[in-house]
């Protein structure tokens, strides 16, 4: 059902881990059917300092990666990964599951 409402198409650029030297690996590009909102907002990034979200990114729900990783599955996301749209690419701020009950998307703030 939630597939009516992603008319927006995003790319999801996935890195691949890091190498021996603490470098960011390859990456990968996958578009994704979503559904961006434009607002500004107010918030928590991953490491706790206040930042400011500029749009919410709605997507299916994707497992989501914390910490360091060497390899990655494919329906996944991660804090370090950016969602390219509108000819920029956003960085990402928090991620969130909202709960009925069922997990039917998450959402991605983006800066």
């Amino acid at each position: 059902m939630i597939g009516t409402y992603l008319v927006d198409k995003v790319v999801l650029r996935k890195t691949k881990g890091t190498d021996e030297w603490q470098e960011s690996a390859t990456t990968v590009d996958e578009t994704v059917r979503a559904f961006i909102e434009y607002k500004e907002r107010r918030m928590e990034n991953a490491a706790g300092k206040l930042t400011v979200s500029m749009a919410k990114v709605i997507m299916r729900p994707r497992d989501i990666i914390v910490g360091k990783y060497s390899t990655r599955a494919k329906k996944t996301i991660s804090y370090e990964d950016l969602l390219i749209f509108d000819g920029r690419s956003h960085s990402v701020v928090t991620i969130t599951k909202p709960r009925d009950f069922s997990v039917r998307s998450m959402e991605v703030y983006v800066t």
